[in-house]
């Protein structure tokens, strides 16, 4: 029997962000394993967002007022109308933003929190967190990307189910191939490259990552950075004052259509994250053959195996992970090995079509319950 998802999403392509891209390849997948799939993205009104086609599954982008309480009653409207219109079996929300919108209606819910914000939630106290703690009261499941998501909506008082299913990726888009990206930036093939793909704001770490560089002036590496944030310009002042700057390329923000050639131009890629679920970005890299140097924060230790597909060092300590790099830029013959393992992992673990069998699972669950 087809099952009939909504996806409720707070990003979604052609935004760039790792909850836009989750919804975009969990729909793909969930289409790919016979589901009747729709998906609702918000927008305000006046929005120009580009529109997004994806073959077997229904996209809207109600237009809403953004402010509250606004925003909540307006898609609570639309989303009644397309459950008499659909007769959904689920929906499916991704980010806390349009979960209030979704309390009361005759469909059972489901609820992925994605992001550090969620447990910013959590730290937060007072007001802001019962306000969480009772948006959850209308869930009836949830799932996360990693297990410190998890121990978070039970720390909200959540007692229902809630399982860990990680991000996945798309290994046939994301697969170890060749790029014309170093030779257009002028980078020689036998030059270590470090991959920086992040947004570039606090909690992706990227001021640590800058001080790991300002400590690796001896090593011989040139560093890309796919990604644009507000911590751009305390990167550079760091940078220059370590004259390091013309060691880096900015390359700004990049779709997620254009990332292979940017992975495949890399030799490492890092996350120097200090909060984190199953890194997105960790995947694509690993999917195409990368060694990771990430933080042992998150959901970074459940895809990356220290000594096996990458190096795990602590947040904050830029003197570590410019040890770590400094080990992998003088070894390629670790790094090609470590890559492998990492392709190897990701088609095991955490490729889409598993991920999508896994939430469907999780969705009969929540119906049969």
């Amino acid at each position: 029997m087809t099952m009939k998802v909504c996806l409720v999403t707070s990003e979604f392509p052609p935004v760039i962000g790792g909850i836009a891209s989750h919804v975009y390849e969990l729909a793909r997948a969930l289409v790919a394993e016979a589901a009747d799939v729709t998906i609702v993205h918000p927008l305000s009104f006046g929005s120009t967002l580009g529109e997004v086609v994806l073959q077997g599954a229904k996209i809207y982008r109600p237009r809403l007022i953004k402010a509250q309480p606004f925003y909540t009653v307006m898609l609570k409207f639309w989303l009644a109308n397309a459950i008499r219109a659909r007769d959904f079996d689920i929906i499916h929300v991704h980010g806390i933003r349009p979960l209030a919108a979704t309390r009361g209606l005759k469909v059972p819910v489901i609820f992925t929190n994605h992001s550090s914000g969620f447990l910013a939630r959590l730290k937060a106290g007072g007001f802001r967190r019962q306000r969480t703690a009772n948006l959850l009261k209308g869930v009836k499941s949830v799932l996360a990307p990693s297990d410190e998501l998890v121990d978070a909506v039970r720390a909200f008082g959540f007692a229902g189910p809630a399982q860990m299913i990680p991000n996945g990726v798309d290994t046939t888009r994301f697969f170890p191939s060749s790029s014309l990206l170093r030779a257009k930036c002028g980078i020689g093939e036998n030059e270590t490259v470090l991959l920086l793909a992040r947004r570039l704001v606090e909690k992706n770490g990227v001021i640590w990552f800058a001080r790991a560089i300002a400590e690796m002036r001896h090593l011989p590496f040139r560093v890309v950075v796919a990604g644009d944030g507000v911590d751009r310009e305390l990167m550079t002042q760091i940078l220059r004052a370590a004259n390091m700057l013309d060691r880096v390329i900015f390359l700004g923000g990049v779709p997620n259509s254009d990332m292979p050639n940017v992975y495949n131009a890399a030799d490492i890629c890092v996350l120097p994250s200090l909060a984190e679920a199953t890194s997105i970005t960790g995947l694509e890299a690993m999917a195409c053959g990368l060694p990771l140097v990430g933080t042992n924060v998150g959901g970074i230790p459940t895809l990356l195996e220290d000594g096996i597909t990458g190096l795990l060092v602590p947040p904050r300590e830029p003197k570590a992970m410019a040890q770590a790099l400094g080990q992998l830029i003088a070894e390629p013959a670790l790094r090609r090995q470590m890559g492998a393992a990492a392709r190897h992992s990701v088609e095991q673990n955490f490729s889409w079509p598993g991920i999508a069998r896994r939430t469907l699972e999780a969705y009969r669950q929540c119906l049969a319950s």
